[in-house]
């Protein structure tokens, strides 16, 4: 192991032992809250190589390491209010229509106001705020929304913290926005977290949506939910469709929802009708992996769109309905003709020791 990924490991597990230590502590009305700076570095093990048979040994998963594009001076500053509890399994839903909603637009677009499109029957908003004047040269950018989304979901799994979150965004000290998680029923002035900078509550609204989701109904279906293959369709283009096939072996929910929003993450420096030849995203815990290929002989070009799209019908709409965690294998149509793949695994023993051996069932 290289100097400087040792020295990022041990930073990982020192975070990782002061969530849990502070996620243990009894809960008081004196001192409810728990705090915790980052300064950020989001590193992304990616690198992978593989066979084009869904049902072979998962690749052997490299040790190089891929950095999204660096946010010079980014930090985060998190304050956790423990008394105000939320559903992990809501968390990880609206964070990744969150994501999906942020990574369809321009890595450095700036963003005044972003609130994730409310799934019904969930009690949680999350919301980007930018505190800044336009007059303003720092201004907070989509990257700063992507890398705070990825790190704030994921300090919260490590640390088996699921609960109101404040996250101050500031780049070289100067605070630029914030990200809010909170329960639905709590004001937007009361979970923002305050203003800093002028002109941060006033400005232009953006992706903000226009009514609820209902995850298990905008999608259309020729599978009974949960059943081991079938095919979905998109609602916004019903020539775009997706046929899955469940593999047999279980992942964990945590593994899934992380993997996934780690994937739509690293496709967020892409412009969206880039072609994707080739995507491949390993969890931050080493448990499971994401491949996705564009087909070179289909004449239909494969997109970081498509692969989004393909991500979110994935887990919003095979995965989680029937909560059906586990490896998969996706063809990824236009037209009744495949034009990419993606396939979601689980990592084995001989994966993470960088051997192609298959692992004993």
């Amino acid at each position: 192991m290289s100097k400087e990924n040792l020295i990022w490991h041990w930073l990982s597990l020192l975070t990782t032992t002061m969530l849990v230590l502070a996620s243990a502590t009894p809960i008081n009305d004196a001192n409810p809250t728990l705090s915790l700076k980052s300064v950020f570095q989001l590193i992304l093990p990616l690198k992978t190589s593989h066979t084009n048979d869904p049902t072979s040994s998962p690749p052997r998963l490299s040790n190089t390491l891929i950095n999204l594009p660096r946010l010079p001076g980014f930090e985060m500053d998190f304050t956790f209010d423990q008394s105000k509890r939320l559903r992990p399994f809501e968390i990880y839903q609206t964070a990744i229509q969150l994501m999906y909603e942020t990574v369809q637009r321009g890595w450095d677009e700036q963003v005044h106001m972003m609130v994730a499109e409310q799934i019904e029957g969930y009690d949680v908003i999350m919301l980007f705020l930018n505190h800044q004047s336009p007059t303003e040269s720092d201004q907070l950018q989509i990257g700063h929304c992507v890398a705070a989304l990825y790190r704030a979901i994921a300090v919260m799994t490590d640390g088996v913290i699921f609960c109101q979150l404040r996250c101050h965004l500031s780049v070289f000290e100067k605070r630029i926005g914030a990200l809010s998680i909170a329960p639905l029923k709590d004001s937007l002035a009361t979970t923002v977290g305050g203003g800093g900078g002028g002109g941060g509550g006033s400005g232009n609204l953006t992706a903000v949506s226009k009514s609820n989701l209902t995850l298990e109904t905008d999608v259309a279906t020729t599978a009974t939910l949960g059943a081991n293959s079938g095919t979905v369709r998109d609602a916004e283009d019903a020539r775009f469709s997706i046929t899955y096939h469940f593999m047999g072996r279980s992942i964990t929910s945590k593994e899934v929802s992380m993997v996934v929003l780690e994937a739509m993450a690293s496709t967020a420096p892409f412009k969206k009708d880039a072609e994707c030849v080739e995507l491949d995203v390993v969890s931050n815990t080493g448990g499971s992996f994401i491949v996705i290929e564009s087909l070179h002989s289909s004449r239909k070009r494969f997109t970081y769109g498509w692969a989004t799209r393909a991500l979110r019908i994935l887990y919003q709409h095979i995965i989680a309905p029937a909560k059906r965690w586990g490896d998969v294998w996706l063809e990824i149509k236009y037209d009744n003709v495949k034009f990419g793949e993606l396939r979601m695994l689980r990592a084995t023993a001989a994966t993470r020791n960088g051997t192609h051996a298959r692992e004993e069932e």
